[in-house]
């Protein structure tokens, strides 16, 4: 892997996005994309460490695989050395995907939790720190490849919109008020109502979202806080 493969990997995260968007409302792929997002923390970690230095490797000297705590050090230390001002901000996400690793094994681990799922909020912040880390890690070429993914932008700045929604409730009726106004289509802009009344409220969202194009982003950008 290396500096080229970043835009596939992007794809992938797109997905794991699309799939929590499609059971948003109902919770049905919390627990799904909650791991896919782990999984892909370490993917980014290890891309990033390839493209600072080809002679990385991801085993140890025995032939194991390093762990997921070894590929995060092996991230700091390239901090460390390189970007010193960046340190404490990578150390911090790193705290929190350290304890959502150890959350995601233990569904693996234990029959015990297979009945459980995950919150929204678990969900919904650890794909804020996905997009995140692989800001601080890969810089505009991060952002580059996020803007031509499909409509992963937007997405991400629905999943920061309802992050903050946590904290003041009244902003995700701000969003609602954007789709009630949102043309159906791109050729048909005079009509409003967007899609139909009956559809189920993650169908209207993905369709407001896939025929939106940027200025439902930037609309919806307009919501956060500065």
């Amino acid at each position: 892997m290396s500096a080229e493969k970043l835009p596939y990997l992007i794809d992938e995260i797109c997905a794991a996005v699309e799939i929590y968007f499609t059971g948003r409302s109902g919770g049905q792929y919390l627990k799904t994309s909650f791991i896919l997002c782990d999984d892909y923390t370490e993917l980014i970690s290890k891309l990033f460490l390839l493209t600072s230095n080809r002679q990385w490797k991801e085993t140890k000297a025995n032939g194991h695989f390093k762990n997921y705590q070894d590929v995060l050090g092996d991230v700091l230390a390239v901090f460390e050395a390189k970007r010193p001002a960046d340190l404490q901000v990578v150390q911090g996400i790193q705290v929190r995907m350290q304890d959502r690793h150890t959350r995601r094994n233990e569904f693996f681990h234990s029959t015990h939790l297979l009945d459980l799922n995950v919150g929204y909020r678990i969900v919904v912040e650890a794909f804020c720190d996905l997009f995140a880390y692989g800001e601080l890690l890969f810089g505009i070429n991060w952002q580059k490849h996020v803007n031509s993914s499909r409509n992963l932008d937007t997405m991400r700045i629905l999943l920061l919109i309802e992050k903050e929604s946590f904290r003041d409730p009244t902003i995700w009726q701000k969003v609602q008020v954007i789709l009630r106004d949102w043309p159906r289509n791109k050729s048909n802009a005079a009509r409003k109502g967007v899609h139909l009344t009956e559809y189920p409220e993650d169908f209207h969202l993905r369709l407001c979202v896939t025929h939106g194009s940027n200025l439902l982003r930037d609309k919806l950008k307009a919501i956060l806080p500065t």
